[in-house]
């Protein structure tokens, strides 16, 4: 005994001390037995006996693992079988990673380097650096994929996300799900927020929430909703009902069964709309359509709107069929000619270029650059031919005119009817004021009765062709 003693301050003389102690180092012992000088007989043990027999003396401790440096909670049925693994407590875990680490929970497992699965039931981080932070049945399986909680969710793509909710899965590099249930996230930086089956499977894509919505364009957006689709790149739909965004740079706002499908093109809400060439917007109501480039319908129902740059900015059943046509609004309102516009009405046509119809009811416009300003059943069919309003009145010739009244016909070039009713102008450049005429002769005006009032009685300073009264002899005469 006194050998070893004399041992042990040779080592301290000489600096042969070790402030860090290997599992498999030995250390000296002195051992109790009779049989020898002193009762104690020098033996030697391993260090990993020595600190496993000092831990268990004392209950709910660390022990050592299996692993190489490995730390295990004793007594539960727990395994930290690799290399500077540990698990922390609860029962039946496994830490089976380099450096992996269960912290607490039930039946986990981190079989990943560097995994982590910090509590819970039944979860696995099984991916380099992965992390499970709770819940129930979650997995990890990539490299730095992470679920935070609830059920059944899977982060399998390198630096995935699972943030919480049910059976929820993000499978590609850096996709993410923040919650929900059964919603994927399949593409490159793709998301979804939360609801109930939605799908990002295009790079870059997001759906919000909602149910059942799919972003499956590179860059395309619902923001939320039932059955939405947006499915072309850049596409966007905020919300609504069956709603779908097909074409580059498409949106629908809102609304149910939309459909943007040209190139930029817009709906903003209603329902089953179509914004089906470029630039082509349909702003709301019910079942309207613009098919034609940059095409606009501001509102309404059944309404058409399929020649570029034709406009229908509401009412019920207008179609804009020409390029850069017009129909403010009414019922069933055709404008087909090129540049046409009718204001509004009932079943009003401009059909030639750049005719007018202001508004009334089945007036047509069908003369090259004629007008009908209003009335009911009013014709201006001739070149640059009028028709203010009235009733059954027809403008047929080069730029006649019928200011008003009713069944009337201006069919001479130049001709006009001032108004009254069954007047025919049918001689070029005649000019009618009354009732049920007929013009005979051209350059002249026909009236049924004329009365001048006012009338000069004198010829001094009157111009030439001025008529004039001479009351002595009860006559009208004329400046020669």
């Amino acid at each position: 005994m006194l050998n070893n003693i004399t041992n042990f301050f040779n080592l301290i003389a000489t600096r042969k001390i070790k402030t860090i102690t290997n599992t498999s180092d030995l250390l000296p012992l002195g051992t109790r037995d009779p049989r020898y000088t002193g009762c104690y007989q020098p033996t030697a043990i391993l260090a990993c006996d020595l600190i496993n027999q000092v831990i268990t003396c004392v209950p709910s401790i660390m022990v050592l693992g299996t692993g190489c440096c490995s730390t295990v909670r004793c007594g539960n049925s727990n395994i930290a079988s690799c290399g500077y693994s540990t698990v922390s407590g609860g029962y039946r875990n496994t830490a089976s990673g380099y450096y992996s680490i269960v912290s607490g929970g039930r039946n986990n497992t981190s079989s990943g380097n560097r995994s982590t699965v910090s509590g819970g039931y039944n979860n696995n981080a099984s991916g380099y650096a992965s992390t499970v932070s709770g819940g129930y049945n979650n997995n990890a399986s990539a490299y730095n994929s992470t679920v935070s909680g609830g059920y059944t969710n899977t982060a399998s793509a390198y630096n995935s996300t699972v943030s919480g909710g049910r059976e929820n899965t993000s499978s590609a590099y850096y996709s993410t799900v923040g919650g929900g249930r059964e919603n994927t996230s399949s593409a490159y930086y793709s998301t979804v927020g939360g609801g109930f089956q939605n799908t990002a499977s295009g790079q870059y894509s997001t759906v919000g929430g909602g149910y059942n919505n799919t972003a499956c364009a590179a860059n395309s957006t619902v923001s939320g909703g039932q059955n939405n689709t947006s499915s072309c790149n850049n596409s966007t739909i905020s919300g609504g009902y069956n709603n779908t965004a097909s074409a580059y740079n498409s949106t629908v706002g809102g609304g149910t069964q939309n459909s943007a499908s040209g190139y930029i093109s817009t709906v903003g809400g209603g329902r089953s709309n179509t914004a089906s060439d470029d630039y082509s917007i349909v702003s709301g109501g019910y079942n309207n359509t613009s098919s034609g480039q940059v095409s606009t319908i501001g509102g309404g129902r059944n309404n058409s709107s399929s020649s570029s740059y034709s406009t229908v900015s509401g009412g019920y059943g207008n179609n804009a069929v020409n390029a850069y046509t017009t129909i403010s609004g009414g019922y069933r309102n055709s404008a087909s000619g090129y540049a046409s516009s009718v204001s509004g009405g009932f079943c009003n046509t401009a059909s030639n270029c750049s005719s007018t119809v202001g508004g009334g009811r089945e007036n047509t416009a069908s003369g090259y650059r004629s007008t009908v300003s209003g009335g009911y059943n009013n014709t201006a069919s001739g070149y640059y031919s009028f028709v203010g309003g009235g009733w059954s009145n027809i403008a047929n010739w080069n730029c006649s005119t019928v200011v008003g009244g009713a069944f009337n016909t201006a069919s001479g070039a130049y001709s006009g009817i001032l108004g009254g009713c069954g007047n025919t102008a049918s001689v070029c450049n005649s000019f009618i004021v009354g009732s049920n005429i007929t013009a005979t002769r051209i350059c002249a005006t026909f009236v049924n009765n004329l009365n001048i009032m006012n009338i000069p009685t004198s010829n001094a300073g009157l111009p030439t062709k001025s008529v004039w009264f001479d009351s002595l002899s009860c006559t009208l005469k004329m400046v020669p």
